[in-house]
């Protein structure tokens, strides 16, 4: 999203308002102000939520601030150190402890209403046991399969109950040599949410206390995993693996029919169904032979926080409380900052979802009892993808060995946490 439209965006919404503070006419309002990132859709499914509630709290008026996602932190840092931070604001677990432990969130555990929601899903946004987030909603990290392109390969829908990572890059490769130039059995993938479920397979956690608690052997090895699908020709080579990352979900490989099968949150099925205009399947991720557990999770989306600094907490926690909790907003907000956490707003949208809402939602709910949930991470772990985005793709390009890499990443990231 540009720059230009950004701030047409925010003054427009103002405008709409009647924007300004008390003393510039809105009739004596309680002014708040609101800033998340996302797409032009998810403004316009935000803008309807925030419409609804202040028609259902006419003493408070909401002035939206949205960014794109790389200018969102910077712009939330530099707000929080400045003393000007938005009253309601979302950020991400990777950010959550930073942010909290330096006093920067409200305290949200007698302001808002937690009663029905998801209680394993709510303990993430706890920090040393204070409730200063709530989760917007729950999505898992798994691997999406484009029926359509596997039919094509001559090859079905594998078993998710059993398959290994041994499996996933035979079958990538089988996929690729089976269909025409262009398509690929899958795309590299260096999220953190991989590596973590990558090495709880292993039993290691992602974290340990205030340092990475991944050995150096189960990183080399997840390098190595993605360095051999493009040896094995089951994604692309370095470069399109390089340029396909760095683009969004409707860029995908998946999503321009281009690629058989990928590793994505379970709320971007959606995204992928509506670019490939396919049937797009959710799978559970594969394992290492003999191990106990896939190492899913049940992740936040993101949180909504209210700030410390805030003057108007009471109005803010309102609309907090609203978009996590009245079926009104769940209508509006869908999936698109995860499927509902809240047990009687998802009873209410539950037959209006879409099918691939519908389908994540069964996803979750089937696998819902070995789906632990994360809880805040360490000081730093903000940066830990772009590192291991870096080192994977030093790794492909053949500038550094797997092992290297997993040593130059840890001696990084070590450094850059706690």
């Amino acid at each position: 999203m540009s720059s230009a439209l950004l701030t047409t965006g925010v003054l427009a919404f103002t405008a709409a308002c009647g924007g300004g503070s008390d003393e510039g006419g809105d009739g004596g309002r309680t002014t708040i102000e609101f800033s998340w990132w996302g797409s032009d859709e998810r403004h316009q499914l935000t803008q309807q939520a925030v419409d609804a509630f202040m028609k259902k709290n006419p003493g408070i008026q909401v002035e939206m601030q949205y960014r794109d996602w790389d200018s969102y932190y910077d712009t939330l840092t530099t707000q929080l150190a400045s003393g000007d931070a938005p009253d309601v604001f979302t950020i991400e677990i990777r950010r959550l402890g930073e942010i909290a432990r330096a006093g920067q969130l409200a305290d949200l555990g007698e302001l808002v209403d937690t009663a029905d929601l998801n209680q394993r899903l709510l303990a993430s946004g706890a920090v040393d046991g204070t409730q200063v987030a709530v989760p917007t909603g729950a999505t898992t990290f798994a691997v999406m399969a484009h029926d359509g392109i596997l039919a094509d390969a001559g090859v079905e829908v594998p078993d998710d109950s059993s398959w290994t990572w041994q499996d996933y890059q035979a079958l990538a490769a089988e996929i690729s040599a089976a269909t025409k130039d262009g398509v690929y059995g899958t795309q590299l993938n260096f999220n953190d949410a991989f590596l973590r479920l990558f090495a709880a397979q292993r039993g290691e956690e992602f974290y340990s206390g205030d340092q990475v608690g991944v050995t150096a052997g189960t990183i080399a090895d997840w390098f190595r995993l993605q360095l051999e699908l493009i040896d094995d020709g089951g994604s692309p080579d370095a470069d399109l693996s390089t340029e396909v990352g760095a683009t969004s979900v409707e860029q995908s490989l998946i999503a321009t029919n281009t690629g058989a099968m990928g590793m994505w949150w379970s709320n971007q099925l959606g995204a992928l169904t509506e670019g490939s205009g396919a049937e797009v399947t959710v799978l559970r991720m594969p394992r290492e032979e003999g191990a106990e557990t896939d190492g899913m999770f049940l992740q936040p989306t993101m949180f909504w926080a209210v700030s410390e600094q805030s003057d108007e907490k009471e109005a803010a926690a309102k609309l907090v409380d609203f978009l996590s909790n009245d079926p009104e907003a769940g209508v509006i907000l869908g999936s698109d900052r995860g499927l509902p956490m809240n047990s009687a707003v998802l009873e209410s949208v539950r037959g209006d979802l879409p099918p691939a809402d519908r389908q994540t939602l069964a996803f979750i709910e089937k696998h819902s009892d070995s789906l632990t949930a994360p809880t805040a991470y360490p000081n730093g772990a903000g940066e830990v993808p772009d590192m291991l985005q870096r080192y994977g793709e030093e790794v492909v390009f053949g500038r550094m060995s797997p092992d290297e890499a997993a040593r130059a990443f840890l001696d990084e990231a070590d450094t850059a946490l706690g």
